[in-house]
């Protein structure tokens, strides 16, 4: 969380002008509702959980002008790949077969994000 606050914070420094910051306020409506005002609140204070969806990293991108690829880097959170389209043979899956995989992806996932959070 450490690197996001950084950039956030600087960010704001960057965008602002001569009276100061641009603040956090003006930052989220930036975002056009992408980001909330608190969640950019928390992270610029340092009290966010560290966990961002896609829609928040798009608001942050919008909101500090930045590449969307350097917020899932501080953030240090993998950035989405396409969406995945399943070959035509796994639609024979029912709905309870395709939660168990779903949940085992979600475990895949969650395990790679405190891989990469641990690792810093």
């Amino acid at each position: 969380m450490h690197d996001l606050q950084q950039l956030v914070l600087a960010r704001l420094i960057d965008l602002g002008d001569e009276s100061g910051p641009l603040s956090i306020r003006a930052a989220a409506e930036r975002s056009r509702g992408a980001v909330s005002h608190e969640n950019l609140r928390k992270i610029a204070r340092g009290t966010h959980s560290g966990r961002l969806n896609d829609r928040t990293a798009e608001g942050l991108a919008i909101a500090l002008d930045l590449p969307i690829a350097e917020v899932y880097r501080a953030a240090k959170v993998p950035r989405p790949h396409t969406r995945w389209l399943w070959p035509e043979r796994f639609d024979r899956l029912d709905a309870a077969e395709r939660r168990v995989v779903e949940e085992v992806a979600a475990t895949i996932l969650e395990a790679r994000e405190k891989g990469l959070r641990d690792a810093t």
